[in-house]
């Protein structure tokens, strides 16, 4: 508990001579009354007292040992000059507590005078930032009563939080300056109705005293006035504080008793060591065991920005905490939205772990959920127990109850495990694993319910894999399976897995070095919507990249694959049977001259790939190849001219020339390739299709030209460009799907714009025109408005002739201090038809936090569905839920938000 035991004491008071009844078993001997020094501090802040002489010098002649000094140790026995050094005592609590730094500065007691004295304590200086004291100076003046009146207030520096902070009116700073929960160590930075959190517990700073880090640390004692009774008490009243190293103690009253070794402290305890203080009426310490008892408390752990109360508090000499008839909170002091209460209550702060017995969580004052034994957390450490179960009603299911359990099992090992009662298909068990080392970080998640609907078991496998095993390797695997199509439209799952209408099973082993790299997979899939065929297989694909640069402006690269596609063919037709292997090699020679006004890169390559093919049309090669070379030349000028607002303007003209001879490629079924979407990047690529099974032949020049508006400190603010593809030959090879005219002589024109309208506000927007009558075929607007995370605005609009035509609203703004709206609304506007529509409202302060959530969307099957979520989350103990809200992740901002505000 607060002091450890000593073998000597270091006294700034009068109260010095309490040694003396250390000093021999037989002054312990003497009577209680016989009182070797009384000190009481004079109207003139001067020290008067009185002293045993006799009782003095029995002490000089003494030998020396004490409870706390082993016979061996030497003691120079008492000098008959005693100094008394003196210390301006802590000035008392006031009606209105005060933070205040306990400053012990030290001063010397001058003779009695006939004329009225003024004792000055000498001014402390404590530089802090961040709402600590900065720039203090304690000015102290001894009153009439004996007592000190300090008159500088501690001058807090204001912090600021993320976002902007609203102006505080005269009456909110004049309230952060009577800030009624100083004695807390509570500092406001901003008024409780503006910001969500407006303040913080801090410490105050005390100068370095020099002797905080001893493993010995000498005990000072500081009071108004002390007696001392040979073998019995040592009285300190008046503004008694006691220091020794990092732990302080303040009380109106003290006593030392010397032969049980306790100290009592009485009136305005204030008992604080790093990171915790307690306020109690009274107290008591065992010197011995270092054990503390307190009575009325309140307390405070600063880190883990919790408080409470309790009737009793008992400090165990290993540092755990016992509380009885205790309360425990995250709230600001100003706050009581929730509270834990119980009978008994132990806070370990090693361990970073409380428990709490016969405790009921109030909400509001309302009591909400009792239990005989609850675990918690106290700091951000981990720990096994309960989590917060989450409840939901759908009918199709019915009552959905999740209660998981955590467990801890070790510094780089932990399980999650969730048993789910659905009323109507049975108990569902969840399971997620994780485990990391020095090289890997691992994850398996495990599902499985016993339909009673169905009558069939149903399952879920997860496996998440990253890792470095060697230096320059890289592993990685993204495995998940389901037992069936409709495993996640039915049940959900809140385990951590990728859901997609093709579930990945790969696995990747990769190497990089400076200038290659190699990587070997094997990537299958499961489609888990009936109408769609699965993607080809690749058992196995082999990758190999390389670049090296043979000068400074020139360099060549390569780019080699092997890869094997398979896939299920029942039920296929056609090409979609055809399996089968393709290597692959494209050398590329390429050469740059870049100059800050131009730049010229012609490039070589010779696309080289070849196929051995499984169950191939009659009549078609098994074994295509393909050998063409391509030849491309890029270049563009820079202009600029000065603006008169000492921005630039820029006009950069490109030109890229392409040349693809035609070959048949009609023989070659499509593993993985599809023709890339009309836009103005694509008009500067040497191929329009993706992957490795076409080569678009070509014959063509594009030509681009777009501008940008840079403010002085370089911000882009504003950009536009139009491009245009002139083709002199007819353009042969298609995937089989063309939606492009082959014969034209030239493309549509492809055009983008992106104006930051101010600092929040920004518009983009990317449009196709018929190259005839430029006519708009194809457009992507997006205007957004981001000014912090609480204010987010998101619209877009997709229009694509004959295709589609989509508008996406989504939002996150606040409505009030502490409220904030969040929504989503998808339109398809070419069916006339709402896609999905979210309205949510969320309230926030520092300790508390409640979200609603309604939702209507079309599931799979194009039918409605609809619902509501709500959650409370008690930050500090976590989060009560109704279902899966992963669609709020689809709110622009809305998962950035949650990591950030989580962290």
């Amino acid at each position: 508990m607060p002091f450890a035991k000593r073998s000597t004491h270091t006294l700034t008071l009068a109260i010095s001579a309490a040694l003396l009844s250390h000093y021999s078993p037989q002054l312990l001997a003497q009577s209680e009354q016989d009182t070797a020094w009384s000190c009481t501090q004079n109207s003139a802040g001067e020290w008067d007292c009185e002293v045993n002489e006799i009782l003095v010098k029995q002490a000089e002649s003494a030998p020396v040992t004490t409870a706390t000094e082993t016979a061996a140790e030497p003691v120079q026995p008492a000098t008959e000059q005693v100094n008394i050094e003196t210390a301006a005592p802590a000035a008392p609590q006031p009606a209105r507590p005060t933070v205040r730094p306990e400053v012990t500065t030290a001063k010397t007691a001058t003779p009695p005078s006939t004329e009225p004295s003024k004792a000055t304590a000498p001014a402390a200086t404590a530089a802090v930032t961040s709402g600590r004291v900065i720039d203090q100076e304690w000015n102290c003046e001894s009153t009439t009563d004996g007592r000190w009146d300090c008159s500088n207030e501690p001058v807090y520096e204001l912090v600021t939080q993320i976002g902007a902070q609203p102006t505080l009116t005269t009456a909110q700073v004049q309230f952060i300056k009577d800030n009624p929960y100083q004695h807390l160590d509570w500092v406001y930075y901003g008024a409780p109705s503006q910001m969500m959190c407006p303040g913080q517990y801090l410490e105050p700073v005390f100068p370095p005293q020099g002797d905080e880090n001893l493993a010995d640390p000498p005990l000072y004692v500081d009071a108004a006035s002390s007696s001392t009774e040979l073998g019995g008490l040592t009285r300190l009243e008046g503004g008694v504080n006691m220091r020794q190293g990092r732990k302080r103690v303040s009380a109106n009253y003290a006593e030392l008793d010397q032969v049980t070794n306790k100290t009592r402290f009485e009136g305005n305890v204030r008992y604080r060591e790093p990171g915790m203080l307690v306020l109690a009426n009274t107290a008591q310490v065992d010197n011995l065991t270092q054990e503390g008892a307190f009575t009325d408390t309140e307390y405070v752990m600063h880190q883990e920005e919790l408080r409470g109360t309790a009737d009793r508090i008992f400090y165990l000499a290993d540092g755990r905490m016992r509380l009885e008839q205790s309360s425990y909170t995250y709230c600001p002091p100003f706050s009581e939205a929730w509270v834990l209460e119980a009978d008994n209550m132990m806070l370990d702060q090693a361990e970073g772990v409380g428990v709490a017995r016969d405790a009921v969580l109030r909400v509001a004052g309302v009591p909400i959920f009792y239990t005989p034994y609850l675990s918690f957390p106290i700091d951000d450490r981990r720990k096994s127990g309960f989590l917060y179960p989450s409840l939901s009603y759908s009918k199709e299911n019915g009552i959905d109850l999740a209660v998981p359990y955590y467990f801890n099992i070790a510094a780089n090992m932990d399980d999650t495990f969730t048993p789910r009662l659905i009323g109507e298909r049975g108990l569902m068990l969840e399971n997620e694993f994780r485990y990391m080392n020095r090289w890997s970080h691992n994850m398996l998640s495990t599902s499985f319910l016993d339909d009673d609907e169905l009558g069939e078991q149903r399952w879920l496998l997860g496996i998440n894999h990253e890792g470095t095993p060697v230096r320059g390797w890289r592993s990685e695997i993204d495995f998940t399976s389901v037992s069936d199509s409709d495993f996640f439209s039915d049940l959900d799952t809140n385990l951590e897995v990728r859901r997609k209408t093709h579930l990945d099973q790969r696995a990747d082993l990769a190497y990089k070095a400076t200038n290659w790299s190699f990587v070997a997979r094997v990537h299958e899939y499961q489609t888990i919507k009936d109408d769609i065929a699965s993607p080809y297989e690749k058992l196995p694909q082999l990758l190999l990249n390389g670049n090296y640069e043979l000068s400074e402006d020139a360099s060549v690269g390569y780019a080699a694959e092997y890869v094997n596609f398979q896939r299920d063919i029942d039920d296929l037709s056609g090409f979609a049977r055809v399996t089968g292997e393709r290597r692959f090699l494209m050398p590329t020679l390429s050469y740059e001259w870049r100059r800050p006004w131009a730049y010229v890169k012609p490039e070589l390559r010779l696309w080289s790939s070849s196929y051995s093919l499984d169950d191939q049309l009659t009549g078609r090669d098994e074994s295509p190849s393909i050998n063409v070379p391509i030849t491309s030349l890029d270049s563009g000028l820079f202009f600029e001219r000065d603006l008169d607002n000492g921005g630039i303007q820029t006009l950069e003209p490109r030109l890229f020339l392409l040349h693809v001879p035609e070959e048949d490629q009609s023989d070659i079924p499509r593993f993985d390739t599809a023709l890339i979407d009309f836009s103005y990047s694509r008009l500067f690529r040497y191929n329009r299709f993706s992957g490795r099974d076409r080569i678009g032949d070509a014959k063509q020049a594009s030509v681009g030209i777009g501008s940008r508006f840079l403010a002085a400190n370089g911000a882009e603010l504003f950009s536009v460009g139009v491009g245009q593809a002139f083709y002199f030959d007819d353009r042969d090879v298609t995937p089989g799907t063309a939606n492009e005219d082959r014969t034209r002589s030239q493309s549509d024109l492809a055009t983008y714009l992106g104006w930051q309208l101010s600092q929040n506000w920004r518009v983009s927007l990317n449009a196709i025109l018929d190259q005839s009558d430029f006519k708009n075929t194809e457009s992507n607007v997006r205007l957004r408005y981001n000014s912090n995370l609480n204010q987010r605005i998101d619209l877009s609009y997709r229009f694509e002739d004959d295709v589609r035509e989509q508008a996406d609203l989504s939002f996150i703004l606040p409505v009030a201090n502490h409220w904030t709206s969040f929504g989503r609304w998808l339109q398809d506007m070419q069916e006339n038809e709402l896609l999905e529509a979210v309205l949510g409202l969320e309230y926030e302060s520092c300790c508390w936090k409640i979200s609603l959530a309604g939702r209507r969307w079309q599931d799979d099957d194009e039918i409605y569905d609809s619902g509501a979520f709500l959650t409370l989350t008690l930050k500090g103990l976590g989060a009560l839920g109704s279902g899966s809200n992963g669609f709020l992740e689809d709110i622009t901002g809305y998962e950035e938000r949650e990591e950030h505000y989580d962290e």
